[in-house]
């Protein structure tokens, strides 16, 4: 039996992927599909940053996609506001 974190960790795995196929390719999102995942995946971070800026952020090595690794980095930065806005409340 998977763990509350292990679980956590396959389903962001299993929510990149579901972007990542798109255009079937395992190891990256690119710019548009990015913009779908942002838009239905978490909408309300969207107000903060267009998806472009998101892409340009994310996409470090500049190869015109985002990797898993990048896309962690959107992970940790999400996770970090809504740590944020969890305890505004």
């Amino acid at each position: 039996m998977l763990t509350d974190l292990e679980n956590a960790i396959n389903s962001l795995i299993d929510v990149y992927h579901k972007y990542s196929l798109i255009k079937g390719n395992y190891h990256a999102v690119y710019r548009d599909d990015l913009k779908k995942l942002l838009e239905t995946e978490c909408p309300q971070y969207l107000k903060k940053k267009d998806a472009d800026t998101w892409f340009k952020e994310l996409d470090i090595n500049e190869d015109g996609a985002v990797n898993f690794e990048e896309f962690l980095i959107l992970v940790i930065k999400v996770g970090l506001l809504a740590h944020e806005d969890i305890h505004k409340e």
